[in-house]
């Protein structure tokens, strides 16, 4: 048996599908997985993960959504892990973990998982990836207190942004996302959001962008009040997305998963929940 890892090519994507649909989730057909693969969001030093090859059979996958970031007017590289699987017949022998040692080898790009195992939680750490958030903060609808504007038409929105978040907002976009423009006289911030049904019938609505950190944690309550329906609904914010003390007006909830990175480059309130497989899958977010 000669078995090797090796960079992932476009003529694999059929092999790596088939992979993840038999082996790792049967309820994701094919033409589901082949998502990773079909968007655009990296011209410079596209990369679509890595293999783990036995002869002419691929047995193993560690995807990459790689994206080009404009972080505080520096262009950032940053790399999403998706769909680590390896086949349990080949397990034990230092393959996965040599995919991801490998995976992490360029020391200028940014990496992030969103969607780890707790069982690969202390693997990861070992390898030199940190946790990025450990909780969320959660608001649920309460009386207006400060009215404020808000546009939730793409079109209209990406007229009245910078140019660097209309790229944002049209780039994600198609994957099931919800756009905001949220405004008061002087000031506004683009919030991008993913809507989704979770525990006890409750409809989270996840920030999943926010461009003006500031105006978020300000206004925090008074989007929720504008933006959510009456009922079972809830605003909700990785913990990093609001700078300075917890509001208190939040409540604060564990997060069951922690979400991971590692970057000598971006700190982590500049890493948000875009560009990696949660849109391209149109997973949950933990």
């Amino acid at each position: 048996m000669s078995v090797t890892i090796r960079p992932m090519e476009m003529a694999d994507v059929e092999p790596v599908c088939e992979l993840l649909h038999t082996h790792m989730n049967p309820d994701f057909s094919p033409e589901h997985w082949s998502r990773l693969f079909v968007r655009d969001w990296c011209i410079v030093e596209p990369e679509l993960g890595l293999v783990v090859e036995d002869g002419p059979e691929i047995v193993g996958f560690h995807g990459h959504v790689c994206s080009r970031r404009c972080i505080n007017d520096r262009w950032e590289r940053f790399v999403n892990f998706t769909s680590w699987y390896l086949r349990k017949e080949y397990r034990g022998q230092g393959l996965g973990t040599g995919m991801v040692k490998k995976a992490i080898e360029n020391p200028d790009a940014t990496y992030t998982v969103f969607s780890l195992s707790p069982k690969r939680i202390e693997l990861f750490k070992t390898l030199g990836l940190k946790p990025l958030d450990t909780e969320r903060l959660i608001w649920t609808k309460r009386e207006p207190r400060q009215l404020i504007c808000v546009d939730s038409d793409p079109e209209s929105i990406r007229w009245k942004v910078e140019c660097e978040h209309s790229r944002v907002l049209q780039d994600n976009e198609p994957y099931n996302i919800k756009p905001y423009l949220v405004s008061t006289n002087c000031n506004l911030c683009l919030l991008i959001i993913n809507e989704a049904i979770k525990g006890d019938g409750v409809t989270y609505h996840d920030v999943l962008y926010r461009s003006n950190p500031t105006f978020f944690a300000a206004h925090a309550q008074d989007i929720a009040n504008a933006i959510l329906p009456d009922g079972k609904h809830v605003l909700a914010a990785d913990r990093r997305f609001l700078p300075g003390p917890t509001p208190l007006d939040a409540t604060i909830e564990a997060i069951a998963s922690p979400r991971f990175y590692r970057s000598e480059r971006v700190a982590p309130e500049n890493v948000d929940l875009l560009y990696s497989e949660l849109q391209l899958l149109n997973m949950k977010l933990d």
